[in-house]
């Protein structure tokens, strides 16, 4: 798709080509994987994009080949690129990805961590319509350059109030000037590493801001304060279609059980009681 821009009366044909990034970690997350047969919201979603990457980052070869497995039975072959990254950091794993990005021609990156799932609600698979109206709006748009899809944090708040709003079909985008998030910051980092797209430019040059840590945790700290303190606009949609079952890691969701967790994102599919509980059950016990 092919966007016309007007600079000095000169008109310049300019085209989003979104890649979608997912990276796994260690020996112990098979069953995101797993999980992925059931997400009709995430696959959808990586579908829009005209690649598709999964990551493994110091996993086993089991882990790998048992992954393969699974990621070619869901996605199309002239789509799906597989990268091993071993003995790197994560930061190094991202310039890498952007590295493959510029390879391939594209523009623009779908960010989903392998715990975060589409939440595959009655509401949110009956509509599909409205991610296409996301993906579309974002690929046209050329001044839309991070767009965050994470929970409910592209919404407006009480003291958290876009700068701009417009409507297509059913679908709201706000536009934030980043530094506002500060007022909420108890609650959404400016920046998070939750599901996103952005532009492979703005990242580039986000990650190789001087003294840049190497860790996913310490980065997005780090990312947040220049967020903080800096006006990039990040734009959000009224639409809850991604959460994190933090199920493993660091984060762990030690509040709920590993079944009331994902029940939040697959209770309402069809495959609850015949596969995904038994599927927990399995990995979880």
């Amino acid at each position: 798709m092919f966007i016309k821009i007007y600079k000095n009366n000169i008109t310049v044909n300019y085209m989003k080509n979104i890649i979608s990034w997912t990276q796994t970690y260690g020996s112990d997350r098979i069953l995101n994987m797993q999980l992925l047969e059931y997400d009709v919201i995430g696959n959808y979603l990586r579908n829009k994009c005209k690649y598709i990457i999964f990551s493994f980052h110091n996993c086993p070869d089991h882990i790998y080949q048992e992954s393969t497995k699974i990621l070619t039975k869901l996605y199309n072959k002239d789509k799906l690129i597989l990268l091993q990254f071993n003995n790197c950091s994560y930061l190094e794993c991202y310039k890498n990805i952007i590295i493959k990005c510029k390879e391939l021609n594209c523009t623009d990156i779908c960010q989903i961590q392998d715990d975060q799932h589409g939440i595959n609600s009655n509401e949110n698979t009956n509509n599909l319509k409205d991610l296409d109206v996301i993906i579309e709006t974002y690929k046209i748009n050329y001044d839309i350059k991070y767009l965050h899809i994470f929970g409910d944090e592209g919404k407006p708040k009480s003291n958290l109030i876009p700068i701009d709003t417009f409507k297509i079909n059913n679908v709201e985008f706000y536009k934030y000037d980043s530094r506002d998030f500060k007022k909420y910051s108890e609650y959404i980092y400016a920046w998070n590493d939750g599901t996103y797209i952005i532009n492979i430019n703005m990242i580039e040059k986000l990650l190789s801001t001087r003294h840049m840590p190497h860790d996913v945790w310490r980065m997005e700290l780090f990312l947040k304060n220049i967020l903080d303190n800096n006006q990039i606009y990040r734009y959000g949609t009224n639409k809850v279609l991604f959460k994190a079952s933090n199920l493993y890691g660091r984060n762990v969701n030690k509040k709920i059980s590993p079944e009331e967790n994902l029940f939040r994102f697959f209770g309402e599919t069809n495959c609850w009681n015949s596969h995904i509980k038994n599927l927990i059950k399995d990995r979880l016990r």
